[in-house]
């Protein structure tokens, strides 16, 4: 039986990315792409009608024929009513910023359409599972709705399906329809390990430390000696003794930190980067300066939003 289902669940996939291959923006839906079914409530009023249809014809009664055939009448204009309100509808713009493996991306998505239809209690979910967002849309007017599905595993992937659907007006017919956006979203690796970093660094020590012969920061003088720059002969100083004095000064470097592969024992790759992330994170926390190197590349060392950004790019798409 768990085969059956698997196999019925794998012809349906199949299914849908046959008749809905992955688009550019913006993307409408067509008459094509609108499936349309009896709820379980329609299929319980559809009974109801039969039985009345028997019943009016077991006793010749115009009135239940009547009632019968306009209760069925209301039927099918709800059924006109649930298609509609999807065709035409427009998805404009979709975002998503990056996440770790496991925690859950928010797609922006933004809903529009050209008609003056108004579109009611429209529920959007990711690839049908998961939280539903529910919106109305009014003529000419643009929403925003955000939809929610938790990230797998790490790199530049694809935006999950997204399913639009209504029961609108009276909840007898269900239309859907299945939307699959050209659009990649960046994953970092799971954010996982401890946070001691490598080579003795940890997140208390200080991330600077004072270099001699810098250009930064005044020292002090000391006994000229040959070779020295005479930029950095102090005049005053020397003509206040016998001897020429030198101006030392520093420089203020950061204690940068090396996050490297081959530091972490661990079989696993994914358990790897999933470290180096966490390095990377914790790091970037404590104002360390830190370099990255994984595969032929390298990083750093540096500090601040936008090196933190291109590490964990990096580690994303080793």
């Amino acid at each position: 039986m768990a085969r059956l289902r698997r196999h019925a669940r794998d012809l349906r996939a199949r299914f849908i990315e046959r008749r809905n291959p992955p688009s550019g923006l913006p993307l409408t839906i067509s008459r094509r792409r609108v499936y349309i079914l009896p709820t379980r409530n329609g299929a319980v009023f559809a009974i109801l009608l039969l039985v009345m249809l028997l019943g009016a014809t077991n006793y010749s009664n115009s009135l239940a024929f009547a009632l019968t055939f306009w209760l069925a009448a209301i039927a099918l204009v709800s059924m006109h009513h649930a298609h509609a309100n999807l065709v035409g509808l427009r998805l404009s713009t979709i975002h998503a910023g990056p996440v770790f493996v496991g925690d859950t991306l928010k797609f922006d998505i933004t809903l529009d359409h050209a008609n003056a239809r108004r579109r009611r209690a429209l529920r959007i979910s990711a690839d049908g599972q998961g939280a539903t967002t529910q919106v109305d849309i009014a003529p000419g007017e643009t929403q925003t709705v955000t939809v929610e599905h938790v990230a797998s595993e790490r790199g530049r992937c694809m935006c999950p399906r997204l399913r639009v659907e209504s029961i609108y007006p009276v909840g007898l017919f269900r239309a859907w329809s299945w939307l699959q956006p050209n659009t990649r979203v960046l994953v970092y690796p799971r954010c996982a390990g401890h946070d001691r970093l490598p080579g003795g660094a940890g997140a208390k020590q200080s991330s600077r430390r004072l270099v001699l012969l810098g250009t930064d920061e005044f020292l002090g003088h000391r006994d000229y000696v040959a070779g020295d720059s005479p930029r950095h002969i102090d005049w005053k100083a020397s003509a206040r003794s016998d001897d020429l004095r030198v101006r030392e000064y520093a420089d203020r470097q950061s204690d940068a930190v090396w996050l490297t592969e081959d530091r972490v024992s661990a079989a696993d790759r994914e358990t790897r980067l999933s470290q180096l992330a966490r390095w990377v994170v914790v790091a970037d926390r404590a104002g360390v300066a830190y370099g990255l190197q994984v595969n032929t590349e390298q990083f750093g060392p540096d500090q601040g939003p936008a090196h933190r950004a291109a590490c964990l790019r990096a580690l994303a798409v080793a």
